[in-house]
């Protein structure tokens, strides 16, 4: 028997630990994670068994050209 808690599964990787956040120009915020490697969209909820909560406040490095 499963114990239900109220912990919304769904996690941003705007608020994770891992992420490395990048913005080009005014395009959506992309997370490159530490741990998986991966680029997804920061502002997308999903489910990461990899996910810790980030204790300080967010930093988007930006970008005005795409070579870097």
């Amino acid at each position: 028997m499963s114990t239900k808690t109220n912990q919304d599964p769904f996690v941003s990787c705007m608020e994770c630990r891992w992420a490395t956040l990048m913005q080009w120009y005014e395009n959506p915020v992309v997370a490159q994670c530490a741990v998986k490697g991966d680029r997804q969209v920061a502002a997308s909820r999903r489910i990461c068994k990899e996910y810790k909560k980030r204790a300080d406040k967010p930093q988007i490095q930006h970008f005005d050209s795409y070579q870097q």
